[in-house]
């Protein structure tokens, strides 16, 4: 690293507010060892940004979201490195007192955004098991649940699905009727 670009990243971690010294070092530590980014300053950057642009539109917290978004549009990250700023982003929010600013609408605003990039970072899968295993599993689990599930229910459920299950649990009965000349009637053969 060139004496520079050391220079600009002390920068952040050295003004006059400790709290945020102490959360862009944090930072600084899991940029540098999870090396992610090409160039180290920009997480920290847009995490400086983000709380003037905060500070500066609380009132308005879909437009401070938005102009965040912006900014981090700009810089052009993959979902991952979006990820990692809107973690370290709304971990700071969420333990800092900015004076007699309410910041709770952009704080929900920035855990969608953050649900929304986990979405996007996590790889569809595709279907490997067979759907009947699947189906079979899932049936194992509700099975070893239904005791307590039936706990919770009124009596007048809990017999319904009680007679709903009873014909895999008893064998069905079916009437048997006597016909003339069945049982009575044994052939006996005789060996010669």
């Amino acid at each position: 690293m060139k004496a520079k670009e050391i220079e600009a990243l002390e920068s952040y971690i050295k003004t006059d507010n400790e709290h945020w010294n102490e959360y862009a070092f944090k930072m600084l530590c899991e940029i540098l060892q999870q090396g992610q980014f090409e160039n180290f300053e920009t997480p920290l950057q847009l995490f400086n940004s983000s709380t003037d642009i905060f500070c500066e539109h609380h009132e308005q917290p879909l437009k401070a979201v938005q102009l965040f978004s912006a900014e981090i549009d700009k810089q052009k990250l993959n979902t991952n490195q979006k990820l990692f700023v809107y973690e370290w982003v709304c971990k700071y929010l969420h333990e800092t007192d900015f004076e007699e600013k309410d910041l709770t609408p952009i704080k929900d605003l920035l855990q969608s955004q953050k649900g929304k990039l986990k979405a996007e970072s996590q790889p569809v899968k595709p279907l490997t098991k067979n759907i009947r295993e699947s189906l079979k599993e899932m049936m194992q689990k509700e099975l070893e649940q239904l005791p307590e599930t039936l706990k919770e229910l009124e009596p007048v459920q809990r017999l319904n699905i009680l007679c709903k299950l009873m014909p895999f649990i008893l064998p069905k009965v079916e009437s048997v009727t006597h016909e003339l000349g069945e049982p009575n009637e044994f052939k006996i053969k005789t060996w010669h």
